[in-house]
């Protein structure tokens, strides 16, 4: 029996997938509004080649464009942003499901290296999200050890 739950993959915050996101945005306001890369580009402050880029997440945006952007457009153009953003950071687990997911990866590069001595990009790439699981909840465990502040 599957169950069913109503939240969504974490996305893994990355530069490849930040641009995509705000392709996506400025893909959908191009769509809704009828502009062309041109139009884009005049609020941007940049070319028209430089908006098209932006758009297919070919390039990443520069601060000023991003904040061109975000005035004109609004939670158009930033709320997908601000989902992406909010939604990418690491959750808080337990002790107990933190062990699983740093195990998980231990398990994942044992099982990548079993042939080879060295991992290649594609492999790292391939078990990133559980690498990363790993790596937020060994940094949640390792919090534990900060010295608390006294008020």
């Amino acid at each position: 029996m599957q169950h069913r739950t109503s939240t969504r993959p974490t996305m893994v915050f990355s530069a490849s997938n930040a641009r995509a996101v705000v392709a996506e945005s400025l893909q959908t306001i191009k769509d809704e509004h009828g502009y062309t890369d041109e139009d884009l580009g005049r609020v941007l402050g940049k070319s028209e080649d430089r908006a098209a880029a932006y758009r297919k997440g070919d390039s990443g945006m520069d601060a000023f464009s991003f904040m061109a952007a975000w005035r004109e457009w609004n939670g158009d153009f930033i709320g997908p942003i601000r989902r992406f953003v909010e939604g990418s950071r690491p959750k808080s687990v337990g002790d107990r499901l933190a062990q699983h997911h740093v195990l998980s990866a231990a398990t994942a590069l044992s099982e990548a290296l079993s042939g080879t001595d060295e991992l290649d990009p594609e492999t790292i790439r391939k078990n990133r999200a559980v690498l990363e699981q790993g790596r937020d909840a060994l940094d949640a465990l390792l919090g534990k050890l900060k010295p608390e502040v006294a008020a």
